[in-house]
C-alpha cells in the first residue's frame, strides 16, 4: 500500500535506457515513460480516466494526442514515437501491470516487439494501475506533486519549464474546449467570445479536438475517415469564415475537413449550399487542372454532426458563398 513518499520514489526512479541518442535535455535517458504518465494525469484531471485500468482495445486518440504535444517539447525534430513503447514499458514499473488479453502471455519477448498501437492491442486489453497510487493521481495536489518527481527526475531545467507550459496549454485547452462546448448551444451570436486572454496555443488545440471529436475524425465534405492505431486523423478543424478576419472559434464557424478539401475550402473551389450540399467551382476543372474526385463531390450532402445544433451556421456559410462567389 504505497504512500505519497513511496510514489513520488517510484516515479524518480524511473527505468529508462540510455543511450548517446538522448542528449541532457532529457538526462542521458529515454523521455517515453514520463512523458506517457504526465499524458495520463492529465486525463485523469480531465475525468476521462476514472478508473485505475488504462483502455487499449477502445480509442487511443486523446492519450496519443497530449503524448505527442509533450514529445515535441522535448525531443528534436523528425524523432517520432509510438505511445505503444512506454505503455508496455511501464509494466516492469511496480505501480503498473499490463492486463493480458486471456489467449495471451506477456513475456519479456512480447514486451520488445511492442513498436505499435497495433501490435499492442494484440495482446493487451489495457494496463492497470496501483490503486493507491490511482487514488493520489485523483487528487490535484498528488498530481503536481508526482508530476514535479517526474520534471526534476527525467528533464533538465529548460525541458522542465517547457513541459509545464505544455501542461499549462493543455489544461487551458480543455477548458477551452468546454466553453466552447456549453457556448454552441446558446444562440448564434458574431463575437462568441473574448479571446484575447487566450494563447493561441490554447485555441488552437481546444477548437481543433471540440471540431474534430464533433464530426468523429470525418471529412464534412467528401466524407473520408482514416484513423490510425496511433490516433493520427485525416481530417483539420477548418474555420468557414477565416479565424483572423472573425475571432470566431464557435464550432458553427468551423467543420472537420481533410487537407485537400481544407485546401479547396480555403481556397474557393469547394463550397456548402444553403441545402448543406457540396458545391464546386467552376474554375475547378479548367485546363490544366486535374480535379480528380473533388468534382464528383458536386451535389453531395455534408457530413453533419450527430447533435443538428452544432451544424454550420448558414449565416458563415453564406458569407463563404459570397467571398468566392459560389452558386
Amino acid at each position: 500500500m504505497p504512500d505519497l513518499k513511496t510514489c513520488i520514489g517510484q516515479f524518480t526512479l524511473l527505468r529508462r535506457a540510455s543511450g548517446t541518442v538522448w542528449g541532457e535535455v532529457t538526462r542521458r535517458k529515454a523521455p517515453h515513460k514520463p512523458i506517457l504518465l504526465m499524458a495520463v494525469l492529465d486525463l485523469i484531471a480531465r475525468g476521462v480516466i476514472t478508473t485505475p485500468v488504462v483502455d487499449v482495445t477502445g480509442d487511443l486518440v486523446e492519450l496519443n494526442d497530449l503524448f505527442n504535444l509533450y514529445w515535441r517539447r522535448v525531443v528534436s525534430v523528425g524523432r517520432s514515437s509510438s505511445i505503444a513503447f512506454p505503455f508496455s514499458r511501464l509494466h516492469n514499473e511496480p505501480f503498473w501491470k499490463l492486463i493480458a488479453k486471456p489467449e495471451h502471455a506477456v513475456s519479456d519477448a512480447v514486451i520488445a516487439k511492442t513498436t505499435t498501437v497495433s501490435y499492442l492491442r494484440t495482446y493487451a486489453l489495457g494496463a492497470r494501475i496501483d490503486e493507491d497510487l490511482f487514488a493520489i493521481m485523483q487528487t490535484e495536489s498528488g498530481r503536481t506533486t508526482l508530476r514535479e518527481a517526474l520534471l526534476q527526475s527525467c528533464f533538465s531545467e529548460e525541458a522542465q519549464l517547457a513541459l509545464l507550459e505544455q501542461a499549462v496549454v493543455n489544461q487551458g485547452a480543455f477548458d477551452y474546449e468546454l466553453m466552447l462546448e456549453k457556448q454552441a448551444h446558446q444562440p448564434l451570436v458574431k463575437e462568441v467570445l473574448e479571446t484575447n486572454s487566450y494563447k493561441p496555443a490554447v485555441r488552437d488545440q481546444g477548437f481543433r479536438r471540440m471540431v474534430v471529436s464533433t464530426y468523429d475524425h470525418r471529412c464534412a465534405l467528401c466524407g473520408i475517415r482514416i484513423v490510425t492505431p496511433e490516433g493520427h486523423t485525416v481530417v483539420e478543424a477548418a474555420h468557414i469564415v477565416p479565424w483572423s478576419e472573425s475571432r470566431n472559434d464557435d464550432i458553427r464557424n468551423g467543420m472537420a475537413l481533410c487537407r485537400l478539401c481544407h485546401w479547396g475550402f480555403d481556397e474557393g473551389m469547394l463550397g456548402v449550399s444553403i441545402n448543406y450540399q457540396v458545391i464546386t467551382a467552376s474554375s475547378i476543372g479548367l485546363a490544366p487542372n486535374f480535379a480528380g474526385s473533388l468534382q464528383t463531390l458536386t451535389g453531395r450532402a455534408i457530413i453533419q454532426p450527430g447533435d443538428t445544433a452544432l451544424r454550420p451556421a448558414q449565416e458563415y456559410l453564406g458569407e463563404h458563398r459570397h467571398r468566392w462567389k459560389l452558386k
